[in-house]
């Protein structure tokens, strides 16, 4: 069956998916004749993101779901833009004024919300690629990389459908043997359903290119 590959930026600050197109550039010096594509959700309005991808997806019908999970802790110490948690918590521990108190209380709500929030429309975006692209191809596999996976893989586990290849650090390796057909075991990586992830496996050294 012909390859093709579509590579989905899960929504993130605006910043240049680099690591996507490391990838993508690495699998066209290998594969030349494989199909790819690059979707940034970044780029789209946030109500459209499930249409969108839905779209995409009609159009390319890829063999192959990778998705760049960049953010899981959408917040910084100071004007993340998820809010402003170090601001809250000062006031919601320290403040005098029973207002600025409360001020602090529903920031940090605000900021739960937002989080866990993002942490589920992500994960729902990982599944309805993965329906949508069985459409086409039941057979089409999916992985999930990026920096937010490579810290949190663990907890990842239990949250993605059975069969996601859970790719930790860089992933050219990885997808280098997964399109030749050979085994890839020994990469940072582990399949959900099907194998448990390797105690501190983000400690191990990447393969060499």
């Amino acid at each position: 069956m012909e390859q093709k590959i579509l590579y989905v930026r899960l929504p993130c600050n605006p910043i240049f998916p680099i690591g996507v197109v490391y990838l993508a550039d690495h699998v066209h010096k290998q594969f030349p004749d494989v199909e790819q594509r690059i979707f940034d959700l970044g780029t789209v309005p946030p109500l459209d993101f499930g249409s969108a991808l839905d779209t995409e997806i009609d159009q390319f019908k890829p063999t192959l779901l990778v998705f760049s999970w960049r953010d899981i802790q959408i917040y910084a110490p100071v004007g993340g833009r998820g809010g402003n948690p170090l601001q809250n918590a000062f006031e919601f521990y320290y403040a005098g004024n029973p207002l600025v108190k409360l001020r602090g209380a529903l920031g940090g709500l605000r900021l739960a919300a937002s989080y866990y929030g993002e942490l589920w429309g992500n994960l729902g975006l990982i599944k309805q690629g993965l329906k949508r692209a069985k459409r086409y191809n039941p057979d089409a596999r999916l992985i999930v990389g990026g920096g937010a996976v490579s810290v949190f893989y663990e907890q990842l586990e239990n949250k993605l459908p059975t069969g996601t290849i859970v790719s930790v650090g860089e992933g050219e390796t990885l997808l280098t043997k997964l399109l030749r057909g050979q085994d890839f075991d020994d990469q940072r990586c582990y399949v959900v359903g099907q194998a448990k992830p390797r105690d501190r496996m983000i400690h191990e050294s990447p393969t060499a290119i």
